[in-house]
């Protein structure tokens, strides 16, 4: 390559307040743990020289790693970006220190750095299992020192990258890593898909947008000063600021002209077309034809193409450099800004279009050793050059490699579809249209895209043949399903039961296995629970036969949930733990069970073993590389049972944890409903209350999966009974839409929802038919391990009399139940007794439920019993009602540690929460307590000891 040296970057003006807003961000970072920046802007409006002004200031401070998204004709090159920045961590920590970084998950990286491990697999674990070792990469090179990453053209970037980089915001912590990238606002049309991707990138914690516009005219004066070494004439600013509109590039060009003594142009393109002309026509040929290659390119590649004598490329090389149309990087050019490349690209003549893609294509396909991108740029090349057969039969040839990234392999099937018409025998390639219809469904599927897969399988499904090979048909309907789950539309259930119907119920397949145990699941999920062991137990029979452990180890997940909530509980259970070993023959069926594992130990009441598997499973998803996505899934189940252990404040951080990390839908409902019952023991009902109100649909089981409709009854029940507003009949109407729903739901659930129903009859909701209807509904539930917890609640509560009671209270059988309802019966105790004129027994019975209530951090129990015993006039201080202004239990628990001197960094490590948790706790305290400072706020932790419940730096009152 040509001995050449980089140009210096333009001087940066007017735009002082933007990077002091990114110096902020980088000290939060530094702070309190990874930040993401978006920073937006039309085309030539500073977004790299800023960002570069911005990275060359922390040049002492940081390790700067940057990366470019590339696009081949508007298609983004897989992780063009992210295989930059680990290519440079590579070289400059050393490859062993980058795998040793990576985890379980190292081999994963291969999908980004051939030579490191073997190129993965397409599924989804997979993924998964490269953006965590991705994540745990970048973390531990911060912590070595800090990381300033860059992101260059997010709008050129693929879904693939896109979904890494959202993966990145919500799975980093405390690392001191600051993530800035940029894009071009003016590029993203309605339907493009990066702005579903920056709408959820901005909804996480630490991730904010800075938004460039025009230069005024002081400071577009500033800039032409720079450009031309002196003060220019009022005409000059006045002409450069009129005809550029404030658009820094454009006057940075306008400007140059002006210095050189050309008049100066009208548009962007003229200006830059006319350095470019001053060039000898060698160099703007060879311009032309390197700008085929998109905005950068090989050296070596280029002088393949050209195939033009070493000196004269050299010099035609040096000459573009020279004139900053050119910028070198190690290993060939990249134009100085993508407008310059989209000019010189646009001066390609239609033929010559063509031709010199083609040469490209010629040179990739005889030396792919010079591909940057792993065969992409080929087939870019050949479709650019309408070589439509060779284009057609790379694109497919490469999407069915199972080495491609799903989004990657939906891009080029998609891309395939499209030219189909214009193909001979394009069906001899992979098979006839519906079929590649279908695979780029499958896709779809995988790459995390229902709708588009629904819409890829359906057109397949029309075109497909009523008498064609039913097996086939039945691959189709399973697609659909698959698509339709996450969309949680209905016809899921339809469309598997027409595929087990197409199927032979006389010769096992592998085909009927995979329908059989998915219809078992989703009629599981259905709360048909006796359809669904009667087919899981036959999905295990054809799963054993064809050899399909994974699906035999799914389908009897299946039968042993079906078993549990028929009233076989003990047979469940059993039925699951044998279970695992099948289950383990796949990630997706072992993240399955350990899901399945600890929620059915759960409902059954054995709280300790539930909450121990569900880190279980969290531990084997980290031995694989899927700590931070199928383990953000068992945190929600190893909190649920820790509500029930009374350890909420533990619990809290688990949900806000895996809540960070953004998970599907179905999860989401799971840890919102457990985040409205913390919020609800914590004495927040408003926001319990807002957080049910998001999913009203669920709750009034407007969906197929019914597991979620309880989940939010009992919520919503126990909200409505001791709320700050009681509603009673709310409460009995909401428990009574599942007991009297079509469908059966767990046994268990069923029974909480039975008890909070009673407590409704009890506080005046319903009639004595009401009381009849629940004693009935109640006798018809299958049997379950737990019942003889809730039926003593359900008796106390219909009863209501001091010696039910008392013996509720003393009950070793209730004390075995959640935690909560202890002080919740002594609660009732005590109302009890007063009710009898009995104050003398009534304040012990609420001073120990308040003290009960505390040790497990239930604030309003604590509430309802010291506000009971001031009714009373039992001489108890009567605390305040609930106060949006009062700290949480959390809060306090912040509170205590920024009192003694600890940094956000370092109370996320005590509290086990993430730092971004920890920076919003923190920011939360300052407006609730009114000061401005962390160190205000520890003066008045030091003043008012009440504050973190005792002596500043103390554990807080109520935690367990």
């Amino acid at each position: 390559m040509a001995d050449v040296t980089q140009r210096q970057p333009a001087l940066v003006v007017g735009r002082s307040a933007e990077l002091h807003e990114l110096a902020e961000t980088w000290t939060a970072a530094l702070r309190d743990g990874a930040r993401v920046t978006l920073v937006g802007g039309s085309a030539g409006m500073g977004k790299t020289t800023l960002v570069n002004a911005f990275a060359g200031s922390m040049a002492d401070d940081a390790e700067v790693l940057v990366g470019q998204c590339v696009a081949f004709g508007g298609e983004g090159m897989p992780y063009a970006a992210v295989a930059q920045i680990l290519r440079e961590l590579v070289r400059s920590r050393g490859q062993d220190q980058v795998i040793a970084w990576a985890g379980a998950g190292w081999e994963s990286l291969g999908a980004v750095l051939p030579g490191i491990g073997s190129s993965p697999g397409p599924s989804n674990v997979e993924r998964l299992r490269l953006y965590e070792a991705v994540t745990l990469v970048l973390e531990e090179a911060a912590r070595e020192l800090p990381l300033l990453l860059v992101i260059e053209d997010l709008h050129w970037g693929d879904p693939s990258t896109w979904h890494l980089l959202r993966f990145l915001a919500a799975a980093l912590t405390d690392a001191p890593l600051m993530v800035l990238t940029t894009y071009r606002d003016d590029e993203l049309h309605r339907r493009h898909p990066l702005r579903a991707v920056l709408a959820e990138l901005v909804r996480q914690r630490g991730t904010s947008r800075l938004s460039l516009g025009p230069l005024d005219d002081g400071s577009t004066s500033e800039l032409v000063t720079a450009v031309t070494g002196e003060p220019p004439s009022s005409a000059v600013t006045a002409t450069v600021y009129r005809r550029s509109e404030g658009v820094p590039y454009f006057a940075e060009e306008l400007a140059r002209a002006a210095a050189e003594g050309v008049d100066m142009p009208w548009t962007l393109r003229d200006a830059l077309l006319a350095r470019v002309r001053q060039l000898s026509e060698a160099t703007q040929q060879l311009l032309r034809t390197a700008s085929a290659a998109g905005t950068q390119f090989d050296h070596d590649l280029l002088a393949a193409v050209v195939d033009t004598a070493p000196e004269s490329l050299d010099a035609a090389l040096r000459e573009a450099v020279d004139a900053a149309i050119l910028v070198p990087d190690d290993t060939g050019y990249r134009f100085r800004h993508a407008l310059l490349y989209e000019a010189v690209h646009d001066e390609l003549l239609p033929g010559e279009h063509t031709r010199v893609h083609g040469r490209f294509a010629d040179v990739l396909g005889q030396r792919p050793e010079l591909s940057a991108a792993r065969g992409h740029d080929l087939i870019h090349h050949l479709f650019a050059a309408h070589r439509m057969d060779e284009a057609f039969r790379a694109a497919l040839g490469k999407a069915s490699d199972r080495s491609v990234a799903h989004h990657v392999a939906l891009s080029l099937y998609e891309r395939a579809l499209e030219v189909w018409d214009l193909v001979e025998e394009p069906e001899s390639v992979l098979g006839d249209h519906p079929v590649v219809l279908q695979m780029a469904a499958g896709a779809a599927v995988w790459a995390g895209e229902p709708e588009r897969a629904l819409a890829l399988i359906e057109a397949s499904l029309r075109e497909t043949p009523s008498d064609g090979d039913p097996e086939l048909l039945a691959k189709r309907l399973i697609i659909k399903a698959r698509a339709l789950g996450p969309l949680m539309r209905p016809g899921a259930l339809e469309a598997l039961e027409e595929a087990v119907a197409l199927t032979s119920s006389e010769e096992p397949t592998l085909v009927r296995a995979l329908a059989l145990d998915f219809l078992g699941s989703q009629l599981m999920l259905a709360g048909r629970f006796a359809d669904s062991k009667v087919v899981a137990e036959e999905a295990i029979e054809v799963a054993t036969a064809t050899g399909g452990a994974a699906y035999r180890g799914s389908a009897r997940n299946t039968r042993a949930i079906a078993l549990c909530a028929l009233g076989e509980e003990e047979q469940g259970l059993a039925e699951m733990a044998a279970a695992r070993e099948d289950s383990e023959a796949r990630p997706r069926t072992a993240s399955r069970f350990w899901v399945n594992w600890s929620n059915q130990l759960m409902l059954a009441g054995r709280y300790q073993q539930a909450k121990d598997a569900a880190l279980e499973g969290v531990e084997l998803a980290r031995a694989k590389g899927l700590e931070r996505s199928s383990g953000a899934m068992l945190l929600g189940n190893a909190a649920d049972p820790m509500i029930a252990l009374g350890e909420l404040a533990e619990a809290g951080r688990l949900v806000d944890r895996a809540l960070d990390l953004a998970p599907p839908r179905n999860h989401m409902i799971q840890l919102r409903t457990l985040q409205a019952v913390l919020a609800l023991w914590g004495d927040r009902p408003e926001e319990a209350e807002r957080i049910l109100v998001d999913f009203t649909a669920a709750l009034e089981g407007r969906t197929e999966q019914v597991q979620f409709q309880s989940e939010l009854a009992i919520a919503y029940g126990w909200l409505k009974l001791l709320g700050p507003e009681p509603d009673p009949a709310a409460a009995w109407t909401a428990a009574q839409r599942v007991l009297r729903g079509p469908l059966p739901h767990s046994p268990s659930r069923s029974w909480q929802l039975g008890f909070l129903a009673a407590s409704a009859l009890g506080a005046g909701a319903g009639t004595r038919t009401d009381r009849d209807l629940l004693a009935e509904q109640l006798a018809g539930l299958a049997p379950c391990l737990n019942r003889p917890v809730w039926e003593a609640m359900v008796v106390a509560e219909l009863t209501d009399d001091v010696e039910t009671w008392r013996a509720t209270v003393d009950s070793p059988t209730v004390a075995a139940g959640p935690a909560v309802l202890l002080p919740y019966a002594g609660i009732r105790l005590g109302r009890a007794l007063i009710e009898q004129q009995d104050r003398a027994a009534a304040q012990p019975v609420l001073a120990r439920a308040a003290e009960r209530a505390a040790r497990i951090g239930a604030r309003l129990l604590v509430r309802r019993a010291e506000d009971l015993q001031h009714r009373a006039g039992l001489g108890a201080p009567r605390r305040r009602s609930a106060d949006p202004t009062a700290l949480t239990v959390r809060e306090r628990e912040v509170l205590a540690l920024v009192a003694a001197g600890h940094s956000n960094g370092e109370i996320a490590a005590k509290l086990f929460i993430s730092t971004k948790t920890a920076s919003v706790h923190v920011s939360n305290i300052l407006a609730k307590l009114g000061v401005a400072s962390r160190g205000a706020a520890a003066a008045r932790a030091h003043e008012e000891p009440e504050l973190v419940g005792g002596g500043a730096g103390g554990r807080s009152a109520g935690t367990a």
